[in-house]
């Protein structure tokens, strides 16, 4: 085969307060055409730094040295001008979050035409009927009509479908795709990585694939590099790599992925009280139309939901994007209000509650949502991040309370006490979620709603927070309810899971009982698109 891209002692350093960070440190690796190279490792590792630098989309700042050569030629040495017609023309990139590549004041058709002028030189009509061949291509439905809407108006999985179509658009030998699927649920993530393995097989195009979920690497890749602090540390065939790591740090990360026959233990029956009952929970939006907000209709985004949730258990709620997981944990905890149904916290039922019974009780309940970063203020320190709640909902005495109280928090979550005096933009992922759960825990919740808590997170951190969680509940008796479209967390770390379809919980049982004999023909697809490793 020839060799496509061949990149030799790739270095990337950064100026940062003063001190410079080697981000990249003598990275070598090839790829050939038509082939999938799948770059692993943890969040920090130098992954996404590495691709930015193929196409010299890095800050200024960044120092970049050694040698990128594709198709024999250097791209560092090439002219600003130069580096552009390689950018979509010869080389596509997908990221992470399409919401934020894409423009949001700009219709997807306009999006994808750019690409077709500046790379294929075309125009008018038959710009516009490539752009809906692109968009049919990558499995938007009704692409003459959607090709004027704007990218808000898909949902992720879509949206992410509109990135490939603008990346395939310059037809490019190599693909650079970033974690393309890490915010996607496992049926809407098994359908776009079927759609770039069928692309990639109709063009012969090579892919350098990102990720962090080693099992997509084992279903992607024909060749895998493992990086670690800058480096890579070992490259091997998708199947030597899974059958038997050569490198130490290959051997951590294969063994912090969640193990699917682990069941947890049951319980005491003493600590086996009913905290949480659920019935009939309704939660609707209203559809609007036209220029004047005129409400069209209503989405029944939570559908009659009842669920128990027992003190110190874990109750999984799992589901597609759009199923109405997240809508239902802000009905329970009454941050969207039900339009009906009973929610009793201790056989209290808060939708009957007044604005001022409730926030007495929202010390009893919390959550820790998805994105740590932002769901912390950036210009608060660590310390009064944690503080705000006990102080808002008077949980200990006076300043001298809070901060030993704070100090107590941070180590019982893992952290240093001395770091907090920190910003959020100071620590990593997996830290900032940390620091999330402290806050959540210092009002000394009964109840914990963890929403998608490590859906972001690599293998190994995710592992870490997983335990933290597990440890906590023993340790402080605390019920999770635990809404994720990762499915292989749930067997180990749940008492009791329930699948999630358009708003109805359409089974529930124990995790053996649901994810090994599924009797719901949704929750047997859900199951089916849930990635395995192949070795």
């Amino acid at each position: 085969m020839t060799v496509l891209l061949d990149v030799k002692q790739l270095k990337v350093r950064f100026t940062t307060e003063g001190h410079q960070v080697q981000a990249v440190d003598g990275v070598d690796f090839r790829i050939e055409e038509g082939e999938t190279l799948a770059l692993l490792g943890e969040s920090g590792s130098g992954k996404s730094v590495t691709a930015l630098s193929l196409t010299r989309l890095l800050p200024k700042s960044a120092m970049v040295s050694g040698a990128i050569r594709f198709r024999g030629g250097d791209l560092l040495a090439l002219s600003s001008r130069q580096i552009r017609d390689i950018r979509g023309g010869h080389i596509s990139m997908i990221f992470q979050e399409p919401q934020t590549s894409l423009n949001p004041a700009l219709t997807v058709g306009l999006q994808v035409g750019e690409t077709l002028r500046q790379h294929r030189g075309l125009r008018s009509g038959a710009q516009k009927e490539k752009v809906i061949e692109l968009l049919e291509a990558v499995g938007i439905p009704e692409p003459e009509r959607r090709m004027d809407d704007y990218p808000h108006q898909f949902s992720g999985g879509m949206k992410q479908r509109v990135m490939l179509a603008i990346a395939l658009a310059g037809e490019p030998e190599l693909l650079i795709a970033d974690e393309p699927t890490t915010a996607l649920d496992v049926t809407t993530q098994a359908r776009i990585l079927e759609l770039l393995k069928n692309i990639q097989r109709a063009r012969g195009m090579a892919m350098l694939f990102i990720t962090h979920d080693l099992a997509v690497a084992s279903q992607v890749a024909d060749r895998v590099a493992v990086m670690n602090e800058g480096r890579i540390v070992e490259t091997g065939s998708t199947r030597q790599f899974f059958r038997q790591p050569q490198h130490p740090y290959s051997s951590k990360l294969l063994a912090s992925l969640p193990d699917p026959s682990a069941v947890r233990s049951e319980l005491p029956a003493e600590t086996a009280g009913t905290l949480l009952e659920v019935s009939g929970l309704q939660v609707r939006f209203p559809v609007q139309k036209g220029g004047f907000g005129r409400v069209a209709g209503y989405l029944q985004a939570v559908d009659g939901v009842s669920l128990e949730l027992r003190q110190g258990r874990t109750l999984a709620v799992v589901g597609e994007s759009g199923s109405g997981k997240t809508t239902l944990g802000k009905g329970i905890l009454q941050l969207l209000k039900p339009v009906g149904g009973i929610v009793n916290l201790e056989g209290d039922n808060l939708v009957d509650m007044t604005p001022g019974q409730l926030r007495r009780r929202r010390a009893h309940m919390q959550v820790v949502f998805q994105d740590p970063f932002s769901s912390m203020d950036p210009q608060m320190m660590v310390k009064d991040i944690i503080e705000e709640g006990i102080a808002s909902l008077g949980t200990a005495g006076g300043n001298g309370d809070r901060q030993k109280m704070v100090d107590q928090l941070l180590v019982q979550v893992g952290l240093d006490p001395a770091h907090k005096y920190r910003y959020p933009h100071e620590f990593s992922g997996g830290q900032r979620q940390r620091i999330c759960i402290a806050r959540a825990l210092a009002v000394r919740p009964k109840l914990l709603v963890c929403d998608e808590p490590t859906s972001a997170l690599d293998v190994t951190v995710q592992a870490r927070i997983l335990e933290l969680l597990a440890g906590l509940q023993e340790q402080l008796g605390l019920a999770y309810l635990f809404i994720t479209h990762n499915i292989s967390v749930v067997a180990g770390f749940a008492h009791e899971v329930a699948v999630m379809y358009r708003g109805r919980i359409v089974e529930q049982g124990a995790p053996a009982a649901v994810l090994k004999d599924p009797q719901h023909e949704y929750t047997k697809a859900l199951l089916s698109a849930v990635p395995a490793i192949r070795k």
